[in-house]
């Protein structure tokens, strides 16, 4: 058997010179160096397993180690000892399999040889798909990273599902794969569960492992990215061709998901990311005018509103469908749009794409985060149809995500309420905590320090279960209110935006931040018909799109109204233009939480992601973020998608919109 040996020592040497040339260690790990100044970190006898040779990356001390390359093929010189015991072992492998089991331990899900190094090595040579082995599972030290959360995890699901090498790296991805199979990480699965999943693994990981290994994604989280996007039934049909075309589809969800994209907050619609060069400008000027050439011969451009409520009764909707219907006056026979109401269940979702594409729709739009996950997977399948939520940091490759600084606004009128309040004390009411919601929080409380140093925002929140925002500020005898930001379609007579309580039952509105939604789908469908769409994403190919469009584009105002005294108005007029003009931010400078300073006087505007994706509180807000468990129903579905954590938030002892 030495032509086998000398097949896989080349093999091996091979492997060995690539590693050399990398700067990369050329012999397989040990283990115990790697846990080398740890101590002696809790064992677990997990018994004898099927174990996938592939998963062997390593020897459990340094002796024999320097004889393998790192893929644990022989190295050693021929005609030596190890030679012939090792091709005298391939013989018998071949004829008789492997019988007597190695030894291994387990150290998050990659294992390390104590007995058997040759039988591995011969069976990675011979494309054994299982060896037996004893395997002893060492447990990582207790930390609270991500990748100790997620192996404690996996354990559970190894408890109930008795599979290796499905890597998942974040905490709750166990959780999810069991739930798409229609189990839980407490009951022991079904052998035919088990072995579905064993079968598509094997599957979905060859034609990862082909078509985007590259992308830097375990090839576990990469299935779960593919099950949550095509579903269980989907995906398990498939034959090699389709999984295969499935994969590239979702090379830029993998991407993102990875890190390898980042999210690019496009914040202005009149600037570009980057300034073209002349040549450029004349490609771009030459699409643009075939663009809207072939739009006038073609007709209107179609766009589909696929609502989860109904414009009757979500605030939310309400505004949208007016925008819908300014987008029809602001464009005439330039656009054709069609909505979609209540369409929450995901087959009702997916009928209704169904319905617009094939109406002609070029653009879908959703408008809330908990439809991202149904948005995807109708991207995915309609690769030729635009695709945009209305969302903040929910970043996709197949799905641009659009939004507005709304927090500019509610600046204002933090400003506003402060000038209005005689007794320092404000009330806020805040939908569910989801990010850009603290965002607005935090900004109204900035605006209203600026005024009044002695400023203290009380929050309430409309979504923590039995909650009532109003009883709360009249207990408190707090008159100024910063309520809803959009009237209630049931109950048009409630007070919305900012309002003074007068008493009586009488309120007086202050003012309300605006939503120009028309103005907003206009611009978008122009850079439909005009090219920047596509334009856009040529420009930034590596980065998932944000349209988080503020004061100074017009798709986000403030209204005072008339019977504010003249200064408070004048007031809010001048920082209007500051913001405007970028003179006064409310997120530059010194800025203090609940709990710790976050940045000195001084400071520069905090980053885009920073403020989309705020967790704390500011020190003059009173109140904090409720626990999960007391939201209601349809808040947890939002906080689930698209919420803040509420554990980094700081709490008080003193009592935003969807997007």
């Amino acid at each position: 058997m030495s032509e086998s040996y000398n097949r896989a020592r080349k093999l091996g040497l091979k492997q060995f010179h690539r590693d050399e040339v990398a700067g990369a260690f050329p012999y397989p790990p040990a283990l115990d160096d790697l846990l080398e100044g740890q101590g002696r970190l809790p064992r677990v006898h997990v018994g004898t397993v099927e174990l996938d040779p592939a998963l062997v990356v390593g020897t459990k001390t340094r002796a024999r180690q320097n004889i393998f390359a790192s893929n644990f093929l022989p190295i050693a010189p021929e005609g030596s000892e190890f030679a012939t015991k090792w091709s005298a072992l391939c013989e018998s492998q071949l004829e008789e399999g492997t019988r007597e089991p190695i030894e291994v331990f387990e150290y998050l899900q990659r294992f390390y040889v104590q007995e058997g190094n040759k039988r591995v090595s011969v069976a990675r040579y011979l494309g054994s798909p299982t060896l037996p082995a004893k395997v002893v599972r060492v447990m990582p030290a207790e930390t609270d990273s991500p990748q100790a959360k997620a192996y404690l995890e996996f354990t559970r699901f190894y408890s109930v599902a008795r599979i290796y090498g499905i890597v998942l790296t974040h905490e709750g991805g166990y959780a999810r794969l069991a739930e798409l199979f229609g189990e839980d990480l407490e009951h022991r699965w079904p052998d035919e569960k088990r072995d579905a999943l064993r079968r598509l693994f094997s599957r979905f990981s060859k034609a990862y492992g082909e078509h985007a290994d590259d992308v830097g994604l375990t090839a576990g989280d990469a299935l779960l990215v593919a099950l949550s996007v095509c579903g269980l039934d989907e995906l398990s049909r498939q034959r090699p061709a389709q999984l295969a075309e499935t994969v590239e589809r979702l090379r830029g969800e993998f991407a993102a998901l990875s890190g390898q994209a980042s999210v690019a907050y496009l914040e202005d619609p009149d600037a570009t990311p980057d300034e073209p060069g002349v040549m450029e400008k004349l490609v771009s000027s030459l699409r643009s005018f075939y663009s809207v050439y072939q739009s006038a011969v073609e007709g209107p451009t179609k766009v589909a509103f696929v609502y989860d409520q109904s414009p009757m009764t979500s605030r939310w909707v309400a505004a949208h469908e007016e925008g819908r219907h300014d987008l029809e006056r602001r464009l005439g026979d330039q656009v054709e749009t069609f909505a979609y109401p209540s369409a929450y269940e995901d087959d009702d979702f997916d009928a209704v794409v169904a319905d617009a594409v094939e109406r002609g729709a070029s653009l879908v739009v959703t408008v809330s985060p908990t439809q991202m996950a149904q948005t995807l997977r109708a991207a995915v399948k309609y690769p030729d149809v635009e695709f945009i939520n209305c969302s903040v940091s929910l970043s996709h490759d197949a799905v641009r995500i659009f939004s507005g600084r709304l927090y500019e606004a509610k600046f204002l009128l933090g400003a506003l309420a402060a000038a209005i309040s005689k007794d320092h004390r404000i009330g806020y009411v805040a939908e569910s905590p989801v990010y850009n919601s603290v965002a607005e929080v935090n900004a109204f409380a900035r605006g209203a320090e600026m005024v009044d140093a002695h400023a203290l925002v009380y929050l309430e929140w409309v979504e923590e279960a039995g909650n009532d925002p109003r009883e709360a500020f009249a207990k408190q005898g707090i008159k100024v209110v910063s309520g809803h930001d959009f009237p209630d379609p049931l109950h048009p007579e409630e007070p919305w935006g900012l309002w003074y309580d007068a008493g009586d039952g009488l309120d007086i509105q202050l003012g309300a931040p605006v939503w120009n939604w028309g103005l907003y789908y206009e611009r978008l469908v122009q850079s439909l018909r005009n090219d920047t769409w596509r334009a856009e994403g040529e420009r930034l190919p590596a980065q998932t799109l944000n349209y988080w469009w503020g004061l100074s584009s017009g798709v986000v105002d403030v209204h005072v109204d008339e019977d504010v005294p003249e200064p408070q108005r004048r007031l809010v007029e001048l920082l209007r233009q500051g913001v405007v003009s970028g003179t006064v931010d409310p997120f530059s400078g010194e800025l203090l939480s609940q709990e710790r300073p976050i940045q000195p006087e001084g400071s520069p505007r905090l980053p885009s992601e920073a403020i989309a994706r705020m967790d704390w509180l500011a020190h003059n807000v009173a109140g904090h973020v409720p626990p999960t468990e007391l939201l209601t129903e349809g808040a947890r579905r939002a906080v689930e998608v698209n919420g803040v954590a509420e554990s980094v938030l700081g709490e008080t002892d003193e009592g935003g919109d969807p997007a």
